[in-house]
């Protein structure tokens, strides 16, 4: 029966789609559906409860959709397939919008698929702040982007809108009196925040999700009905209510999807609005029970341990790797054979010359890792932030690129420089060969080396120094599995056009990186010079490029003296005239304003003097020190604040301050060191109860782990 009944819905699924298209193609219908899409239009407007706006005070807009008869939209979680409303606002600079959040919906079936929905209008409003520096006597002009789509039995359609108003600026606002009861009405539809009495809980146990309320806060059992914001509870399933001393209790079943529809990732809290068709209440709460606690865990322990393993482990295999390289892989046979030979074929001394060799490998790089950190590597990324450094990054990496592509080379005596190794006598010739095997391997080093560092730098001095010995075990682990056994040596494959097209390949990698830093660089200094910066820097990146390209084709052995020296000259014409054209100006702040967004608007400047005087008012405080160049800030950025997230920060009246060091910022230097903390990403919560007992995050942070934070240290 459970199949028959799946067969169904997908049956009915498909005949909802196959009805328009049918219409399209068969001329009975095909009249008939064409004048029924002529019809079906929704009719979208923006409004404004301000003829006049001023500056600093907040006004609100209303995105008004009235459909057509018999057709409807959808929720933010549609219950099945559908897609909701999304939105892109363009607004003056300094302008902030917020979305007041989702109206009550209806449950509404169709062919036996029960889908959540606005039917027949719905009216979307969002506050919008504008700066405390507009000028009165001026205009605002504010757009809006909307797409969507509305359905009916028989179909689905997608629409779009871009609306635009243009509103004047006053030293005073006005309402608009035309429109009060719009927006009263408007409003109604918003679910209230649960009474301060109420208290709220949810358990699990076997997929079934129980939702007590105590007391029930007037609420129809007859009639009450959970819609949850992100699909965790099954819409097709019916939802049973009862109502005992007060006491609402209704039973709820996890959507573990169905054949048309996969099984949402669970989550440790449930969002959504719980209505009797009368009265609606906004609610979100942790789930208790096993099931709960096993989705908790898996979210937030899931990032925990292997992203240190997938370093390590990229390192080793990075190590590995550069055996294959042109400059390095015919060395091996060969200074194994000069093993043998000094050893007199016996086997123990053969594999105390390759530990030797190994313990070479090992020391040049703990060398390398010491200059590194001696160099400006303390502070775990801190370097990057200056522009002169990530330029010289760029060109580096740039030039290694294309260098392992062909466009001119540099390290082709690598192989000569491996024969000569094998003149060396005694241990002491077999450690020197290790340290100049890695000397040897630099020039096809830069992709692993180059990925390697920027991860491991992130971390810890000892895991920094922990990294790099395992890419040089990686690289010495060959030497000493053929040390014990000289004979594979003739086993391996011939050096040949292979480990040519084998190091092209792996210069896309380099590219790669070039993409990424040259990524950073456009946030430090893209903007300067009246915004045309950005140009000059991809302008000067070509001249070096090129100069490359001179130096490859024109000074090979086959040209003439006089050439070669031409072509030097114009090489390095072309890349001080580069550089000089990439390099940043004075000025190397960041961009104060960032796009406004839903959820860039809600973040402003971090400053001491702000965060203090928001403590000072009783006000909770959110801090996210971060920068472009920090990648784990990047990811936190796209994972950690989904709507639900920065709900509850608004709920709980919580200040979204961002720290950004993408630029150096000495305060904020200062303030992480007043935290005990010198890498980023580095978040804290300040509640107004205990403002000098902060909460600081763990590294990466995931949406339930945010939910519980806000909900046990804010109540």
């Amino acid at each position: 029966m459970g199949n028959l009944k799946n067969n169904m819905v997908i049956l009915s699924l498909l005949a909802a789609l196959w009805v328009p298209l049918a219409a399209q193609d068969f001329d009975p219908f095909a009249q008939d559906f064409a004048k029924k899409v002529e019809k079906t239009e929704t009719q979208a407007r923006l409004l404004s409860d301000h003829t006049l706006i001023a500056p600093g005070q907040p006004f609100t807009l209303a995105l008004e959709f009235t459909h057509p008869e018999g057709w409807y939209s959808y929720y933010k979680n549609p219950g099945t397939l559908g897609e909701a409303l999304k939105i892109n606002w363009t607004l003056p600079d300094g302008f902030t919008v917020d979305y007041e959040g989702w109206p009550t919906p209806k449950l509404k079936g169709n062919n036996g698929i029960n889908s959540i929905v606005y039917l027949p209008s719905v009216t979307h409003l969002y506050t919008i702040t504008p700066p405390d520096n507009l000028s009165p006597g001026s205009t605002a002009q504010l757009s809006a982007q909307a797409t969507w789509q509305i359905c009916d039995p028989t179909g689905c359609i997608p629409e779009d809108a871009t609306l635009s108003l243009t509103l004047p600026v006053a030293a005073e606002p006005v309402l608009n009196l035309d429109l009060t009861s719009l927006f009263d009405e408007a409003r109604k539809q918003l679910p209230a925040s649960l009474p301060e009495d109420t208290k709220l809980t949810l358990s699990e146990s076997n997929n079934i999700i129980t939702l007590t309320l105590d007391p029930s806060s007037g609420l129809n059992p007859e009639t009450i009905h959970f819609f949850d914001e992100d699909g965790q509870v099954d819409v097709q399933t019916p939802q049973k209510a009862t109502l005992e001393n007060e006491t609402l209790t209704v039973t709820l079943n996890r959507n573990q999807g169905n054949d048309f529809m996969d099984a949402p990732e669970p989550k440790p809290v449930i969002t959504g609005i719980l209505t009797d068709g009368q009265t609606s209440y906004q609610v979100s709460s942790k789930i208790t029970g096993e099931a709960a606690l096993t989705a908790a865990q898996s979210e937030s322990e899931s990032n925990a341990s292997p992203n240190l393993l997938a370093i390590l482990g990229g390192m080793f295999i990075g190590g590995l790797i550069l055996n294959l390289m042109p400059c390095v892989f015919p060395v091996i046979g060969i200074k194994i054979m000069s093993f043998v030979e000094q050893a007199g074929h016996h086997r123990k001394k053969v594999a105390l010359h390759g530990l030797t060799f190994a313990a070479g490998v090992l020391a040049t790089f703990w060398l390398l890792s010491t200059i590194m950190l001696l160099g400006g590597i303390n502070s775990w990324g801190g370097q990057l932030e200056n522009p002169y450094i990530m330029l010289g990054l760029i060109v580096v990496m740039l030039l290694l690129a294309m260098n392992m592509f062909g466009v001119f080379e540099i390290g082709t005596s690598a192989t000569g420089v491996g024969s000569n190794l094998t003149r060396k006598e005694g241990l002491s010739g077999s450690f020197f060969s290790g340290v100049l095997a890695v000397v040897v391997a630099t020039p096809c080093s830069a992709p692993f080396l180059g990925a390697a560092l920027g991860a491991a730098v992130a971390l810890p001095t000892f895991w920094f120094f922990t990294a790099f010995t395992i890419m040089a075990l990686g690289l010495a682990t060959p030497y000493l599995i053929l040390s014990a056994f000289p004979d594979l040596v003739k086993k391996l494959p011939r050096p040949g056009a292979w480990m040519e097209s084998f190091k092209q390949g792996m210069s896309f990698l380099l590219f790669a990186t070039v993409g990424y830093l040259l990524w950073v660089y456009s946030f430090q200094v893209f903007e300067h010079d009246y915004g045309q910066k950005g140009l000059w820097v991809m302008i000067g990146l070509a001249l070096i490029a090129a100069a490359a390209w001179v130096w490859g084709r024109w000074t090979t052995p086959i040209r003439k003296p006089k050439t070669k020296w031409i072509a030097r000259a114009l090489t390095l014409l072309l890349i001080v005239t580069g550089i000089i054209f990439a390099a940043p100006g004075e000025d190397t702040s960041p961009p104060e304003n960032e796009t406004t967004t839903s959820s860039s608007a809600l973040w402003q400047k971090w400053s001491k003097e702000k965060e203090q005087k928001l403590l000072a008012e009783g006000t909770p405080v959110y801090i996210d020190f971060t920068a472009r160049w920090c990648l784990t800030c990047q990811v936190n950025k796209k994972n950690a604040y989904p709507a639900e997230v920065l709900a509850a920060f608004k709920e709980k009246g919580v200040v979204l301050l961002k720290a950004d060091k993408t630029s150096s910022n000495p305060a904020i230097d200062a303030e992480l060191k007043n935290l005990n903390r010198t890498a980023i990403p580095v978040n804290v919560l300040y509640s107004p109860n205990n403002p000098n007992d902060p909460t600081i995050t763990p590294e990466v942070l995931t949406p339930g782990y945010l939910l519980n934070l806000i909900e046990t240290k804010l109540n």
